[in-house]
């Protein structure tokens, strides 16, 4: 059974009626478009300011707030008009126009740092989310305290992306401390099932087994796994971002990496245990292919367990 709200279509008839003046749903929307193309511009213009990580966050964050827009939360409440000041337009492109004059001004001396662990590095990758900061140019900050809290949920989540998604940077940080501790606990796991295997430490560990061995590289370090968790995720909010719960959602992703890095574990051990039963030519043919097979496997498995925990229960309508 199909119940459509009177109240919802005369607010979205009212919202689409008024002349000149934007709702709050869409000025947000169109806010977030700009800072898009303009974040794109900066980092053709200015490689140096190259990051993929806030063209993801905004728009993902753009995604979510169609998807609210469209089944019509948006347009509830909606007391007030919004409109573009053009002083404030002319300020958001000053800035981003700022922005590439820097980076290309002090790209002799920043580029060497780039990509970079040391702090110097550090910086400059913080330097480059500096793209979205101009957006909040476009409104004075009442306004965006309105916006935020409409909308807080989508914030976060384009945040979540901004920080997490893809991180090879942070991940190459840590790799000294993790790869480590990922050797150790895969030699531990795999030594229950294969007798003679020694353990070699180092940045890359190599575990040695009597038929195979085994060198836990940067690659292994479940990044792959990771990168497709966070694009069937995303993919997954967004074609359910109006049925989930927002609070379960986010445990749920930050609980989906744990579990893809404790799968990515597993998957090194079976591979050493595979390896030294008889299969060695085939890990070493087919470990890549496995590899997002086995990332594939395990996300289905982890969404199956949570999926319908993240779901907001049914309001039951009588008829």
């Amino acid at each position: 059974m199909y119940l459509t709200s009177t109240a919802v279509s005369s607010l979205r008839a009212k919202a689409s009626a008024q002349q000149g003046n934007l709702t709050v749903s869409l000025f947000f929307y169109l806010a977030l478009l700009l800072t898009l193309g303009a974040a794109t511009a900066d980092q053709f213009l200015a490689p140096l300011l190259y990051s993929s990580s806030p063209l993801w966050a905004v728009a993902l964050c753009g995604a979510l707030v169609w998807r609210k827009k469209h089944a019509g939360f948006g347009f509830l409440a909606e007391t007030s008009s919004w409109d573009f000041s053009l002083l404030r337009l002319l300020l958001f492109a000053a800035a981003h126009l700022l922005l590439v004059g820097a980076a290309m001004a002090l790209r002799a001396r920043i580029a060497p740092l780039a990509g970079t662990s040391s702090s110097g590095g550090w910086l400059v990758a913080a330097w480059k989310l500096a793209v979205l900061a101009p957006t909040l140019l476009l409104l004075p900050m009442r306004r965006w305290r309105e916006v935020f809290r409409r909308y807080a949920a989508e914030c976060i989540a384009g945040l979540v992306v901004l920080l997490t998604f893809f991180p090879e940077r942070l991940v190459t940080a840590i790799w000294p401390w993790y790869g480590e501790v990922l050797g150790t606990c895969v030699f531990r796991l795999a030594g229950l099932f294969v007798p003679g295997l020694t353990y070699v430490p180092s940045l890359t560990p190599t575990i040695q087994g009597p038929h195979l061995d085994l060198t836990v590289l940067l690659a292994c370090s479940g990044i792959s796994g990771m990168a497709l968790f966070d694009c069937l995720f995303a993919l997954m909010a967004i074609l359910d971002w109006n049925r989930l719960r927002k609070g379960r959602t986010l445990a749920a992703y930050f609980g989906g990496v744990a579990v893809m890095l404790l799968g990515n574990a597993l998957r090194i051990t079976f591979l050493i245990v595979f390896g030294n039963r008889g299969f060695a030519d085939s890990v070493a043919q087919y470990h890549i292919s496995a590899g997002w097979l086995f990332f594939a496997v395990t996300f289905l498995s982890y969404l199956a367990l949570t999926y319908r925990f993240l779901l907001v229960k049914p309001v039951p309508v009588s008829e």
